[in-house]
């Protein structure tokens, strides 16, 4: 038998509850991580105001790249613990991550 889609695929392998599941999973983590990056840069966008720091210094002080900042202003990098823990440093902020039921 010849698939003609991923779907196809999908359904060939899993029951319509697995698939159910899976698709809730995955709007689960679409939400963690998009809450995970507004986070993150609302509490950079705050310490940029508070200490009239521009986006270059921003830049400078994490000692890392415009394009990498950049992403993180828009919510669009996906990083990683140790760079959390890197920007909590020069916020000079604790990072708390809690997990709630859904």
């Amino acid at each position: 038998m010849k698939l003609k889609n991923f779907r196809d695929l999908i359904e060939k392998c899993f029951s319509k509850e697995e698939i159910a599941i899976i698709e809730q999973q995955a709007k689960l983590e679409v939400q963690a991580l998009r809450s995970l990056q507004a986070s993150v840069t609302q509490v950079i966008d705050d310490y940029m105001k508070k200490n009239d720091v521009g986006f270059n210094e921003v830049v400078r002080r994490l000692n890392s790249n415009a394009t990498q900042v950049s992403k993180i202003q828009r919510g669009q990098a996906n990083l990683t613990l140790a760079s959390l823990a890197h920007i909590s440093a020069l916020l000079g902020q604790e990072p708390v991550l809690t997990f709630k039921k859904k």
